[in-house]
């Protein structure tokens, strides 16, 4: 009997130092290779974005995001929990009291995010903490004013699904997640070691937008639509030389400068003017004839009626004045000469009918059917900017074409992107358009459009809309201020008056007024750090500055010393007004 007891002790013994030696090196095993790593995710961000002048546009922070394991909460205490006054006042934590009757159709409830851990922590009765997973979620924070939204656009599930967020989707991209890892080495007892890697965030991108401009112009546009009754006002403002846009904006609830198009009416005169003079079709001095109506095609009963009887005028006296008969005279030179086709080549040439490739997803072609798909007289309604749709931002790139010498740039939103150009016309056919429309402001349909001692060329277009007594005003012209600026303003469906030149062209004098004055502030801002208080200083020393700061100085008032100074952007850059006195100011 004690030899039998002894070999079960024996069995027993053996099997238990079996099974914990095959426990101990499973434990061993998994240490040995890490199976114990404790392991933490460190999110990474998307990129930011920012203005031009490196303002924030758009960011990203890091939350704690918690889900409530519902199925897993059933299967440890069934329904009972919704009946749990704790369980119910959680919900009401987190402000999702109305999602307790939706419990049964969920597997995992979203409670909320928050800056910190601690905060959802406290909402959790302690009894449901295990049913919680807390994790760290990127959170997009950007400026959605001002008509910004369709610029900057917007993210979903860490992807960008609209404006630049999607365009440069692959750039703001956050690339890989971090990791925080503390493991044991070797066998228990031994030190534990710690290891971090660190997130790699997307890269930022810097758009060519001036938030401070586009927030002082969306604000002057609300009140002029207000005040002209209107549907929409937009406006685009471009660096005439590099294509870089820095306001665009539209009053409209979707973006229509790239997402719309409109018949760009009298605007696309200097186009097709420029076009017979590079084609030697014309001259400046070319004469016509304007009964205040044309038949453009002998044998069909068709009239297109003029504003009013020209009689006998050139050329250039006809874009002058917008006369509708000497633009279809001119279109028609070109169509009796190279036919249909050409027109339709000089029109592609310009940009319409195809994408700028402005980085925003989404961006129209306009309408501009092929020469085989045109009615017989649509040449005739082409020459007066009808029976073609354009989008703003391809009338804007267009129409600089010719007062950027000849020389075509893609719009553009990209800061650090290249400059994109193409040569459409010559630079002497350029210049004799400029001049047409530079006579345009200083004593055509644009005068409402002119500022005191600015350089201004221009062009109205009233675009009638279709089958419809409504109209679209337009203004776009170019203003030599620091730099070059090419700007295009569109009045939609205005109910008070109804001519671009009483709609339109004054709201481009109000833009390059409110630009100026904004330029002006920002000028004394950047100057003020640069240039000391000049005040009570002497003639020589005021000389001297000129000379080091290379600054462009207008003296008013007689005086031997400086009573107050202040800087101005002119068309030859900025200038420092200053104010003389006899005596020292005190």
């Amino acid at each position: 009997m004690n030899k039998l007891s002894n070999k079960r002790y024996k069995i027993a013994f053996i099997s238990f130092v079996l099974i914990l030696s095959i426990l101990i090196f499973k434990i061993w095993n998994n240490i040995y290779t890490n199976q114990y790593a404790i392991n933490s995710k460190v999110v990474a961000l998307r990129g930011n974005i920012y203005d031009s002048r490196g303002r924030l546009l758009a960011t990203s922070e890091v939350v704690y995001t918690a889900y409530l394991d519902i199925r897993y909460l059933k299967a440890i205490a069934g329904n009972a929990f919704k009946r749990d006054p704790d369980f119910i006042k959680m919900l009401s934590n987190f402000g999702l009291s109305e999602k307790l009757v939706d419990l049964d159709n969920k597997n995992i409830l979203r409670l909320g995010s928050f800056s910190k851990r601690e905060e959802i922590q406290k909402k959790i009765p302690p009894q449901y903490l295990k049913f919680v997973n807390i994790e760290q979620e990127e959170r997009r924070i950007s400026i959605q004013d001002f008509a910004l939204n369709f610029i900057v656009g917007r993210t979903e599930q860490r992807c960008g699904i609209s404006g630049a967020e999607a365009y440069f989707d692959k750039l703001l991209r956050p690339i890989r997640d971090g990791i925080i890892s503390i493991s044991y080495s070797s066998f228990i007892g031994n030190r534990v070691k710690s290891v971090r890697i660190e997130p790699e965030n997307g890269k930022d991108i810097r758009l060519t937008i001036d938030i401070s401009l586009q927030k002082k112009l969306y604000d002057f546009a609300k009140k002029y639509q207000l005040e002209k009754q209107a549907t929409e006002v937009g406006i685009l403002l471009m660096e005439s030389k590099t294509g870089k846009i820095r306001v665009a904006l539209t009053t409209q609830s979707w973006p229509t400068y790239y997402m719309g198009y409109l018949e760009p009416g009298s605007t696309i005169k200097p186009i097709l003017f420029a076009a017979a003079l590079e084609l030697g079709l014309v001259t400046p001095e070319t004469n016509f004839y304007c009964p205040g109506y044309i038949k453009p095609i002998e044998g069909l009963d068709l009239t297109i009626k003029d504003l009013e009887k020209h009689e006998n005028i050139t050329l250039y006296d006809g874009l002058v004045h917008s006369c509708n008969v000497v633009s279809i005279l001119t279109t028609k030179k070109i169509i009796d000469t190279y036919g249909q086709e050409k027109l339709y080549e000089i029109l592609t040439s310009f940009g319409f009918g195809k994408e700028t490739g402005i980085e925003l997803l989404g961006e129209i072609p306009g309408k501009l059917n092929p020469p085989d798909k045109w009615y017989r007289a649509d040449w005739a309604f082409i020459g007066i900017g009808q029976s073609i749709g354009v989008t703003p931002i391809q009338l804007l790139a267009a129409f600089n074409s010719i007062v950027n010498d000849g020389i075509y740039v893609s719009p553009t939103l990209d800061e650090s992107g290249e400059i994109r150009t193409k040569k459409i016309l010559s630079a002497d056919t350029a210049k004799i358009v400029k001049t047409m429309l530079l006579d345009v402001v200083e004593k055509g349909t644009g005068v409402n459009a002119k500022v005191d001692e600015i350089k201004i060329l221009g062009k109205t277009g009233t675009a009638q809309k279709n089958g419809k007594k409504d109209v679209t005003a337009l203004f776009i012209g170019q203003v030599k201020l620091d730099k070059e600026y090419t700007i295009l303003v569109w009045v939609d469906s205005p109910q008070k008056e109804k001519l671009s030149s009483i709609v339109a062209a004054p709201l481009f004098k109000n833009v390059v007024e409110e630009l100026i004055q904004y330029q002006t502030k920002n000028s004394q801002n950047s100057n003020n750090a640069e240039i000391p208080n000049i005040k009570g200083w002497t003639i020589k020393q005021l000389i001297s500055l000129a000379n080091e700061k290379k600054l462009n100085i207008k003296i008013h008032e007689k005086g031997l010393y400086v009573d107050k100074y202040e800087f101005e952007i002119t068309s030859e850059g900025t200038a420092l007004n200053v104010w003389l006195s006899d005596l020292p100011p005190l």
